[in-house]
């Protein structure tokens, strides 16, 4: 799992404008930069990426988000793959921790086999003690 704060400090280190003109080319228009929509067709452009403000949004169809949320919507690419690459861009690597769930996951499983171990100990000792199974 990817932290969140990773994520945050990651989205204020890149510029979205840079990420989103490597596949779309933008133009200034004032303080925001604009360009035909690449999620629907569209003859004047309604898709604005502000860097003040670091996100996309296009009028006509009503898409909008973040660097990562671009790279999702327009490459395909998975969530994590898109941080991987704005990382990688940014010359940062992505820290990774445990889920909770997973984690928690794991000492069950832990517990479990000590449990089971602990029961397949009584079983055995019980059978040696019973004259019937002993025959």
């Amino acid at each position: 799992m990817i932290p969140n704060d990773f994520i945050q400090t990651l989205l204020a280190r890149v510029d979205i404008v840079e990420v989103i003109d490597r596949y779309l080319p933008l133009k200034k228009a004032g303080s925001n930069y604009a360009a035909c929509c690449p999620f629907h067709s569209e003859k004047t452009p309604s898709f604005t990426v502000s860097p003040s403000k670091q996100f996309y949004h296009c009028f006509g169809c009503g898409a909008h988000g973040t660097a990562v949320g671009f790279l999702m919507e327009f490459s395909g690419k998975s969530f994590p793959d898109a941080v991987e690459e704005l990382a990688r861009d940014a010359g940062l690597e992505v820290p990774r921790t445990a889920s909770a769930p997973a984690q928690r996951g794991a000492e069950e499983a832990q517990d479990l086999a000590g449990v089971l171990l602990q029961a397949a100990k009584f079983y055995r000792g019980a059978l040696k003690e019973a004259p019937r199974a002993v025959e």
